[in-house]
């Protein structure tokens, strides 16, 4: 043999394997071919020189390639089938005519990229159409329907009769499936199922026969081939079953990040290797599925309630918890951390629960804090590293099982405790005629938070967690796996990453700050007036009112806005300051209720001075009116002069009078008896009462 020619299949005798030749140098030095006889897809450079000492030795021979010798002639395919290849051939031609790069495995996956960002489609979708095109002998004919080899992968299916189960019913048996069958599978698989519609696999069937399986009518309307050339649903959903990708399908269908969530495997421990108590704690906040009605007028419904728990990984314990209004934000996790470092007998004792200490024995900082990327990101948790020495560690967006035992917990408290109570949120609340459990509301926060302060009680004292994996110590000791039975057992075998700080310490580094401005009605803040120690000592109120106001550095608690703390920018250190007298009505409500009085009282005012205006609007219509009809009588006096008009003013006046005094006299009938004494002339009486009638009178005429 002269050499190897493109399109010849090399066949080794030896292995069985049918290599296809796909290009050859100009000079026969080296080529590329590639294996018929597995589905990798990839073309593989070879020696020509070796190829042809191999079948010198008798050990490889050439044939031409059987694909090329059943080609179809053009003029013998229909019209969809000359449309379904050449747009299929138009998709991939720039890529399959840059040779000899596309055989390059290094070059290949940037050509095939640069067409599929052109065609806004999948690089690995074009690896499938590759595959036929050479598969066929490179030919454009490779793109019609049914021109693949037919039957299973690497051999040809002998006969025209359909593998499998036979079908029961005439008509539906179903086509003998080839390599297009297979490859439109495929595309309609990743075009319409493997994607977030989340549409059903019968659904993605109807839009195979649509895209592959059908022609036009003389009415421009689509007609399904026949039968016998249609592949049925049982074969498509057969051929799926068989290549389906169990983790790339739910990836595609549900997300990334749901999968990494919901699908995963699950082969670890969140608690797994942690040394003891305060080795890491975890917060995180959860909306209350029950709503509260306000302190101050019990008919205003607020809403629910944002609840915050810190839970210690190791033991499960309930460290530290907050009841609040405002959404998931620092205000709410600065609750929830001041707590943690707190005296919890205390704590519940201002909201009237009296426990004792080894019922509730956690006031610890821990080593690290596992949270939200929202509120642990913030400035204000800064000073978390720096002031209290936590590290804070963030979980990724979307990724809430990696606090797995926190979220348990509020599923704990909403599922166990919180369904029960007025105003809860039922699951038929948004179904058409369902009850508006709104309407049911009673409990205010204080109240809400005296329920979970007692549920956070029994689920640290009592509650038996069957599913907690306990180490070979703790089984040694025989641990009961309660919270507060591990705690108090890591505290004595393995505890080292506690610490205490004072309480008035860790308040104060995770309590909000903000600017505040001294007035002379005293320190404003939110609306609110306080007063303290040195601003009395200092004249700050004096000053403020002979001058002018000015700010002042300040944290707040917003659970309790009795107490506002000021800086001093100087000496860093700070005044307590206390709610004025007059001011002690927000004495012990948070912020939010606050903020929500202040918003209700200025919407009334808003509303009163509307009606306030519509009457005062009213009011001039009628003085108007009124002028208006004694101009228009005063046209109808006869004309006099100025000085005559201006003259007879006194005259006028006392006749007036006379006229009104007469006219306001009781009508009194002619035959009725005269009751009463008779007038009295001004001289029949006394000098004295002469005077008193005259001044009387002096007073009626001046008006």
């Amino acid at each position: 043999m002269n050499g190897i020619l493109v399109n010849q299949v090399v066949n080794d005798l030896e292995t069985g394997a049918q290599h296809l030749v796909l290009w050859i140098t100009p000079g026969n030095e080296y080529g590329y071919w590639y294996d018929l006889s597995n589905r990798s897809r990839k073309p593989v450079a070879f020696s020509v020189a070796d190829v042809m000492a191999r079948v010198a030795d008798g050990l490889c021979d050439i044939a031409p390639h059987e694909a090329l010798c059943s080609a179809r002639p053009d003029h013998t395919l229909t019209e969809q089938e000359r449309s379904h290849r050449d747009r299929i051939w138009n998709l991939i031609r720039g890529a399959v005519e840059t040779e000899p790069d596309i055989y390059d495995g290094k070059k290949r996956p940037a050509i095939l990229r640069a067409v599929a960002e052109a065609n806004q489609m999948k690089p690995n979708n074009l690896y499938v159409l590759l595959d036929r095109y050479w598969r066929a002998g490179k030919t454009k004919n490779a793109f019609v329907p049914g021109y693949s080899n037919c039957g299973a992968k690497g051999k040809p299916r002998q006969g025209s009769e359909k593998a499998g189960r036979k079908s029961s019913s005439a008509g539906s048996a179903g086509k003998v499936l080839c390599e297009t069958d297979l490859h439109n599978f495929a595309l309609a698989v990743n075009r319409y199922y493997l994607t977030q519609s989340s549409v059903s696999f019968k659904v993605v069937y109807e839009k195979l026969l649509q895209d592959f399986y059908t022609q036009k009518s003389g009415e421009g309307k689509l007609k399904l081939l026949p039968p016998e050339e249609l592949p049925s649903f049982w074969q498509f959903q057969y051929w799926y079953s068989k290549n389906r990708d169990v983790v790339g399908e739910r990836k595609k269908r549900e997300g990334e990040r749901s999968f990494d969530l919901n699908a995963r495997a699950i082969l670890g421990k969140a608690d797994f290797g942690l040394m003891g108590p305060g080795a890491q704690f975890q917060i995180d906040a959860t909306v209350g599925d029950v709503y509260l009605v306000s302190q101050f007028d019990r008919s205003n419904l607020i809403g629910r309630p944002v609840l915050y728990f810190v839970v210690d990984a190791f033991s499960r314990m309930v460290t530290g918890m907050s009841v609040g209004l405002e959404g998931p934000s620092w205000a709410g996790a600065m609750m929830a951390i001041e707590n943690m470092a707190a005296d919890k007998v205390a704590y519940c004792k201002e909201y009237g629960v009296d426990i004792s200490d080894s019922e509730w024995p956690c006031r610890h900082v821990p080593a690290a804090l596992i949270g939200d990327r929202g509120e642990m990101e913030s400035k204000n948790a800064d000073n978390l590293v720096n002031v209290l020495g936590i590290r804070i560690v963030n979980a990724p967006p979307y990724r809430a099982d990696l606090k797995g035992i926190i979220e348990q917990h509020f599923r704990t408290i909403n599922t166990n405790s919180v369904a029960l109570l007025p105003g809860s949120v039922k699951p038929d609340m948004a179904v058409r005629g369902g009850r508006d459990y709104r309407l049911d509301a009673a409990l205010d926060i204080r109240q809400f938070t005296q329920i979970v302060i007692k549920c956070v009680l029994y689920y640290n004292n009592h509650h038996y967690m069957g599913y907690f994996e306990k180490s070979e110590a703790m089984m040694r000791d025989s641990v009961e796996a309660i919270p507060v039975r591990l705690w108090e057992w890591g505290i004595r075998h393995c505890s080292g990453a506690l610490r205490m700080f004072p309480e008035e310490q860790v308040r104060l580094a995770v309590m909000p700050t903000a600017k505040a401005t001294v007035t002379a009605k005293g320190i404003r803040f939110k609306g609110l007036f306080y007063s303290c120690d040195r601003a009395i000592r200092e004249a700050w109120f004096e000053k403020a009112r002979s001058g002018r106001a000015w700010s002042v550095p300040v944290s707040y608690d917003p659970r309790d806005m009795a107490s506002l703390y000021v800086w001093d920018k100087d000496s860093k250190a700070f005044d307590a300051c206390s709610l004025l007298d007059w001011n002690g009505k927000n004495a012990g409500k948070c912020l939010d209720e606050i903020l929500y009085e202040q918003q209700k009282e200025r919407l009334a005012g808003q509303q009163l001075k509307m009606a306030e205006t519509e009457a005062k609007v009213n009011l001039n219509a009628d003085i108007d009116a009124i002028v208006s009809e004694a101009q228009t009588m005063a046209k109808g006096v006869p004309a006099q002069s100025k000085a005559a008009r201006v003259s007879r003013i006194k005259e006028n006046r006392a006749q007036e009078r006379d006229s009104m005094r007469a006219a306001a006299k009781p009508s009194v009938r002619e035959d009725a008896a005269v009751v009463g004494p008779e007038p009295v002339e001004d001289d029949d009486i006394s000098p004295t009462l002469r005077m008193i009638k005259r001044k009387m009178e002096e007073r009626l005429n001046n008006g």
